[in-house]
């Protein structure tokens, strides 16, 4: 009876050893890290001392957040102390969408320094949708929809359909043709009067043509991840006597 009960009280002692290395092995290592109060507006400067309508004190803007450093990203910026913190973002014009509750990154693509860029510009809406040698050019539309706002929103993609009338060069200069012109455009902000959309500067020119000089022209909506070509052909009058009986 003795040597059993010393063999019960070793497993006994056994077992709870291993669920406290189980514990003590489960914990996970913590990191400061620098996190948004709230949504950042683009366009905002970030300061240490001024807080007016185009100014918004750090303090105001970030707080530290102790966090697992399994969740943490690579390239998170660690807080240290709160001078290096100013040191850091003092300045900085929000050009990014900051969402309350995400991580500083060191660097963030989302800041900018002072002076590099304007902060009112909508550039700075989605700058990574502008790649360098791409602009954003104005298409006018006549037509809206609900609300009198174009029916594309920020983020679709859309093709340039254009009728032309007594076009010189065209195959018969003395009737109008309808064709598919630039396509997959994106739209990176809704005006007014029409939609912004990110083009290179030659295409640029084209819409400029293509709206001087189209006796009507309107946009089609691409369903979102279509980008295939629409491979359309020219319609004239007689395309849609031949297509149509008529």
């Amino acid at each position: 009876m003795m040597l059993l009960g010393v063999l019960l009280a070793l497993a006994a002692g056994t077992i709870v050893i291993f669920i406290v290395s189980q514990a003590t092995g489960s914990a996970t290592q913590s990191v400061t890290v620098v996190v948004a109060k709230s949504d950042l507006p683009a366009g905002m400067i970030l300061s240490v001392d001024t807080s007016d309508k185009t100014h918004m004190l750090i303090s105001d803007a970030f707080a530290t957040k102790s966090v697992s450093a399994d969740f943490v990203p690579q390239n998170a910026y660690t807080f240290t102390t709160t001078d290096a913190e100013n040191l850091e973002l003092n300045n900085k014009v929000v050009v990014g969408s900051f969402y309350a509750g995400e991580i500083l990154r060191h660097p963030d693509p989302r800041l900018v320094a002072l002076g590099t860029g304007s902060a009112g510009s909508l550039t700075n809406i989605n700058p990574a949708a502008l790649q360098p040698g791409q602009v954003l050019m104005l298409i006018e539309l006549a037509s809206a929809g609900p609300g009198g706002k174009p029916l594309p929103v920020a983020g679709d993609y859309v093709d340039i359909i254009a009728t032309f009338c007594n076009l010189p060069g065209s195959k018969d200069e003395k009737s109008c043709e309808s064709q598919t012109t630039l396509q997959k455009l994106y739209v990176y902000t809704v005006a007014a009067n029409g939609i912004l959309v990110v083009v290179s500067h030659q295409d640029a020119l084209t819409i400029q043509a293509i709206q001087g000089q189209a006796s009507k022209f309107q946009i089609v909506l691409r369903k979102p991840g279509d980008a295939a070509p629409a491979g359309t052909q020219p319609v004239d009058g007689t395309y849609i006597v031949k297509q149509f009986g008529l």
